[in-house]
């Protein structure tokens, strides 16, 4: 699906200028809650191409490390960073702990597992709420749904 889905960008020519447009339209839609608390040692982590999340990153002053996609030929070159990815990718760089994890998607709740403290963000990105503890039966959806290359959000 994500292949499909952003094939689309080999066909833009002028991709970087484009990209920073889109963010001069988009970036007032990060919400107040983090900006008020980030830091610059914090990491955006996503599925998503690094070529589209990278130029966000820098103007945040952040981290950032997504999935590595190649325009020229429209197709994704290394595993794409989802779900258990990201907590792979963070065991195999021997980060330091995470202090305060942030998604809309229960798929991580992999890397939330990793987490000191884990927030659930729903509300278009306005509500910031505690992870919801999750039984035996939820966990196996969610893996299933996981394993499937769906996206659980609440």
């Amino acid at each position: 699906m994500e292949r499909t889905f952003f094939s689309f960008l080999c066909k833009v020519d002028d991709f970087d200028v484009q990209i920073e447009r889109f963010w001069d339209k988009h970036e007032k839609r990060i919400s107040e809650w983090y900006l008020a608390q980030k830091r610059s040692d914090d990491l955006i982590i996503s599925a998503s191409p690094r070529c589209i999340i990278e130029p966000i990153a820098k103007r945040l002053g952040v981290n950032c490390v997504a999935s590595e996609y190649d325009r020229e030929v429209g197709a994704f070159v290394d595993n794409l960073m989802y779900a258990r990815e990201k907590a792979a990718y963070i065991f195999d760089q021997d980060f330091p702990e995470i202090e305060n994890f942030y998604s809309d998607s229960l798929a991580d709740t992999p890397l939330a597992l990793c987490a000191e403290k884990a927030h659930l963000i729903t509300n278009k990105a306005r509500t910031v709420n505690d992870w919801p503890e999750l039984d035996e039966e939820t966990l196996k959806k969610i893996h299933e749904k996981i394993d499937s290359g769906w996206s659980v959000h609440l």
